[in-house]
């Protein structure tokens, strides 16, 4: 599956005439770290933030977007509804490519199964986006994601120039278990690969560091 990700993002890539050098991410040797959840959740839940190991010969900018994740209240067997937004980056972003990470316990809503496609809503930061694409993520996952028990889907957009906005870039949708108890929370969270983005038409990647070191993750909680 993450072939068939890659292979989408980068024909999204190749319709522009801008692109971002990707290199692999090293299995063997990851840079991570992992959070544990709040004492209100009644069973121990992890997640992990990956390091974008290709940016560590870069100096990240002083200041820059800062991407966050909104935390939601839904009752078991309910349909939760996760927003990734985008704040200090008015006018000044012109693709993504984020993964972001669930408990295993939750199910993406999907909009065609069989093909891996999510259902997802555009933002307002959103609005002059050329093309977006959302996937779910289910073959070869690292280690990071299954030791902690964790899924992940991927979301990435493009514009026609620097005209990402602020606000909300996208909204997913999470399936919550029937059995889910009341006061569980689920960690909903960024995996940052040597592949993700978050990019202007200048490939400013100091802009880009400054944006995954600010990373504000979210959750959803079970009434």
């Amino acid at each position: 599956m993450i072939k068939r990700i890659t292979a989408l993002l980068l024909s999204m890539l190749c319709a522009v005439p801008v692109l971002t050098s990707c290199e692999k991410k090293d299995p063997d040797n990851p840079t991570y770290s992992v959070k544990e959840d709040s004492p209100e959740t009644t069973e121990p839940i992890t997640y992990v933030t990956a390091e974008k190991k290709s940016d560590n010969d870069v100096k990240a900018a002083d200041d820059g977007p800062r991407l966050s994740i909104n935390n939601v209240t839904a009752g078991a067997g309910e349909t939760a509804e996760v927003t990734v937004s985008v704040e200090n980056a008015e006018a000044k972003w012109s693709m993504c490519g984020l993964h972001i990470t669930y408990p295993d316990e939750l199910k993406p809503v999907f909009l065609n199964e069989a093909e891996d496609t999510i259902k997802f809503k555009k933002g307002s930061a959103s609005d002059y986006s050329t093309a977006a694409i959302g996937m779910y993520w289910r073959d070869n996952l690292p280690a990071e994601l299954t030791d902690n028990h964790l899924g992940s889907v991927f979301f990435t957009e493009m514009f026609n120039g620097n005209t990402g906005m602020d606000g909300d870039i996208v909204t997913l949708y999470f399936e919550i278990p029937m059995n889910a108890k009341s006061g569980t929370v689920y960690p909903i969270g960024f995996y940052v690969m040597d592949t993700d983005m978050f990019i202007n038409n200048e490939r400013d990647k100091a802009m880009q560091k400054y944006t995954f070191e600010h990373l504000t993750e979210g959750s959803i909680t079970v009434k």
